[in-house]
């Protein structure tokens, strides 16, 4: 109302001193909004803008370990009696001892035993290394007739064994050393039967069977021919000969 009856007097004023009104400015018309702008493609960077970071890796979780259970602390082991030992040692000793066929050479008593498990079939008087020692000094050598000792096995058996005299043999007789090897060959020596221990030394028989039971061999081991003959068809090739 107010603004009418202003605009109504002014008319009249203006119809009275002949002005014209003045007219009202338009409006401005409003702007467009401006379209928003593409995103950036693909190849594109963002100048002045923050890039998201990269996602970070998370690594898998770790396989729980179970922990092994602790130790047992062993229980205390009460004091063995003399009895008890005395039966813990026998049964060590069964179990070391030889099983089946073998032999036994007491190099002491110059006995030999045919043995089966801990029984003795037979005990054989047997002849065994001297111990004696022979030099040869113009050709810088020497010899100790020694019957070994140890653990060995039958590598052989020879049946009606020839016996080839090494040098020692003409050297201890004080006879020159032959050349031709039909001089070296001895064929009665040995007996009838011999079984080899390897390096050598056989177990053989012997034409001074009054000999037996003295150490008086090279390092072999006789025997008289009945026991000779017995041992032999009883061992096979591998059989244990234990010395001593």
């Amino acid at each position: 109302m107010k603004r009418l009856s202003w605009l109504l007097l002014a008319t009249l004023l203006a119809a009275a001193t002949g002005m014209s009104l003045p007219q009202e400015e338009p409006s401005p018309e409003p702007t467009p909004p401006s379209e928003p702008a593409a995103p950036p493609t693909s190849d594109s960077q963002v100048v002045g803008e923050e890039q998201p970071p990269p996602a970070e890796e998370i690594p898998p979780p770790e396989p729980e370990v179970t922990p092994p259970p602790p130790p047992r602390k062993p229980k205390p082991r009460k004091p063995l009696t003399l009895q008890q030992k005395h039966d813990e040692l026998t049964k060590n000793l069964a179990a070391l001892a030889p099983k089946g066929i073998y032999l036994l050479i007491d190099t002491g008593t110059n006995r030999l035993y045919l043995m089966r498990g801990g029984c003795a079939l037979r005990a054989a008087v047997c002849s065994t290394g001297s111990g004696r020692f022979l030099p040869d000094v113009p050709r810088n050598r020497e010899w100790t007739f020694d019957t070994p000792k140890g653990e060995f096995k039958i590598r052989r058996k020879v049946v009606n064994p020839v016996w080839i005299k090494p040098d020692w043999a003409f050297i201890e007789e004080g006879e020159p050393i032959p050349r031709n090897q039909k001089d070296r060959l001895a064929p009665e020596e040995l007996g009838d039967y011999a079984m080899d221990l390897g390096d050598g030394y056989l177990i053989h028989g012997t034409l001074y069977e009054r000999s037996l039971g003295m150490s008086v061999t090279h390092g072999c081991v006789r025997l008289g021919a009945k026991d000779l003959e017995a041992i032999f068809k009883t061992v096979k090739i591998g059989t244990p000969v234990y010395i001593y």
